[in-house]
C-alpha cells in the first residue's frame, strides 16, 4: 500500500513536468523511467549523443506534455542557426525535396543572406541525421495539440531571434494524420525521395537463406561481390578499439560525409562514438581491415525489431576493388538476420543500388513553411511535383 501511494505521488509530480527544455538532461529522468518511449531515437541515450557531438550551428528543444490519461506527448526539435558562419559547410538541403536548388537567386539570398546580428532559425521537428518519423511521440493521438506546440516553439525562439522557416518530417504516407492539419496552417508538402526499406523474411536464419531466396542471376552477382572481401577481416569494435582507431575512423567518416546529401563536416566521428558509449546494447560498429589497415566501417542501430543502417565510412581507393559499398549493404542484411530483426531502413541515397539487394521505396511525407508570408506564398511554385525518377527499381528475388 505504501509503495502504491509513493508511486501515485510520483505520477502526480510528473504531471507538472511540462514545458520546453534545451537539453535532454534537464528533463526529470524519473519521467522516462516511468514512461519509456519505444522509439530508440527519442530516448535519452540517443538524444544525449547528438548533444555531446557538438554540431556547430545546431541547438535543440524538447517539449514534454504529460496527459491525465497516463500517456504523454513528446516532441523533438533541431534548430539550425542560419546566421552561424559555419552553417554553409554543415548543411546541404538537397534531400529536402530539392527546395534550395529550385529556388530563385532572390529566395536563395533571402534564406542564406542572413544578417548575422541575431539568430535566424531553421526549425526542424524531427531529425536531420535520420530518415523516418523520429520527431514526436503522440501519446493519445491529439495531433491538434502537437500542432500547437510547433507554434509555441516559434514564439519561444522569437524572443531572442527570428524563425526563418520550419520543417516537419517524416511521416509514412499512409499514416500521416498530421499532414492535413499542417496544410491548414500554411505548410507546403515537400516531395522527397522515398526511404529504401527491406523486410527480413522470418524463415531466413542465415545469409545463405537470403541468398537462396534470390534468382540465379542475382545470386551469382552477390557471390562475386562477396568474393572481393575474401582477404578482408571484419571485426565488431569495442569502445576501446574505437578510441584506438579514432583518427582512422574520423577519416573514413568524413570521406563519406563529404559526398553525402547532408554534410555535417564540422562535426566528427565523435557522434558515432557517443552512440556506442551511451547505447552499447543498441549500436553495432564494425571495422573492415585489409593487412592491418581499416578501410571501411559500418554503424547499425537496433530500434525495436528494425535495424537502422545509420552511417558508413569508406576509403574510396578501395571501394571499387573491394565493392565496399555493396558489401556493406549485404552486411547490414546479414546483421539484421543474425540479430533477428524484421526490417532494415537503408535511408534515401543510392536507391537503385539498394533495390538490387532487396530494398523497396516507401514514401514519406514532409512539410515546410517559410515565416515570410510572401516567400511562403511563392514557394509552392518552386517545389518539385514528384521525387527523382532517374533510377530503376530492381528485384533480386525469385
Amino acid at each position: 500500500m505504501i509503495a502504491k501511494k509513493e508511486n501515485t505521488q510520483i505520477q502526480r509530480s510528473l504531471l507538472s513536468t511540462e514545458g520546453f527544455f534545451d537539453s535532454i538532461d534537464k528533463i526529470d529522468p524519473e519521467f522516462f523511467l516511468l514512461h519509456p518511449i519505444d522509439n530508440i531515437f527519442l530516448n535519452t541515450g540517443y538524444l544525449r549523443s547528438i548533444e555531446q557531438a557538438g554540431f556547430k550551428g545546431m541547438s535543440f528543444r524538447y517539449y514534454l506534455h504529460p496527459l491525465k490519461d497516463g500517456s504523454f506527448q513528446f516532441q523533438y526539435f533541431q534548430l539550425l542557426d542560419l546566421s552561424t558562419r559555419d552553417l554553409e559547410s554543415i548543411v546541404n538541403l538537397d534531400p529536402y525535396g530539392k527546395v534550395l536548388t529550385g529556388l530563385s537567386g532572390v529566395l536563395d539570398k533571402f534564406i542564406f543572406g542572413i544578417k548575422r546580428d541575431k539568430p535566424h532559425y531553421l526549425v526542424i521537428c524531427g531529425n536531420m541525421l535520420l530518415s523516418g518519423n523520429h520527431g514526436l511521440h503522440c501519446g493519445s493521438g491529439n495531433h491538434e495539440a502537437l500542432l500547437a506546440t510547433i507554434s509555441k516553439v516559434k514564439q519561444d525562439l522569437s524572443k531572442k531571434g527570428k524563425v526563418a522557416a520550419m520543417i516537419v518530417k517524416d511521416f509514412e504516407a499512409d499514416q500521416d494524420a498530421l499532414g492535413p492539419l499542417l496544410k491548414k496552417d500554411k505548410f507546403h508538402s515537400m516531395i522527397m525521395d522515398p526511404i529504401m526499406e527491406m523486410e527480413i523474411c522470418g524463415s531466413w536464419k542465415s545469409f545463405d537463406d537470403y541468398l537462396g531466396a534470390m534468382s540465379s542471376k542475382y545470386r551469382v552477382r552477390t557471390n562475386n561481390v562477396r568474393k572481393k572481401l575474401q582477404k578482408t577481416s571484419i571485426k565488431r569494435l569495442t569502445l576501446a578499439e574505437v578510441d584506438q582507431h579514432y583518427d582512422r575512423l574520423e577519416f573514413l567518416y568524413k570521406s563519406v560525409q563529404q559526398k553525402s546529401p547532408i554534410r555535417l563536416t564540422q562535426c566528427s566521428f565523435l557522434y558515432l562514438r557517443n552512440l556506442l558509449e551511451n547505447m552499447p546494447d543498441h549500436v553495432i560498429l564494425e571495422g573492415y581491415f585489409e593487412e592491418g589497415e581499416m578501410i571501411a566501417f559500418l554503424c547499425g542501430i537496433k530500434n525495436g525489431t528494425s535495424l537502422e543502417a545509420h552511417h558508413i565510412g569508406i576509403d574510396y581507393k578501395y571501394n571499387k576493388s573491394h565493392a565496399l559499398y555493396q558489401n556493406i549493404l549485404y552486411d547490414f542484411i546479414e546483421m539484421a538476420i543474425e540479430e533477428k530483426m524484421q526490417h532494415v531502413s537503408f535511408g534515401r541515397t543510392a536507391m537503385e543500388m539498394k533495390s538490387t539487394v532487396g530494398a523497396v521505396p516507401v514514401t514519406y511525407n514532409a512539410y515546410i513553411r517559410f515565416e515570410n508570408r510572401v516567400v511562403n506564398s511563392l514557394i509552392c511554385h518552386f517545389l518539385p511535383d514528384e521525387p527523382a525518377g532517374d533510377w530503376v527499381q530492381r528485384n533480386p528475388f525469385k
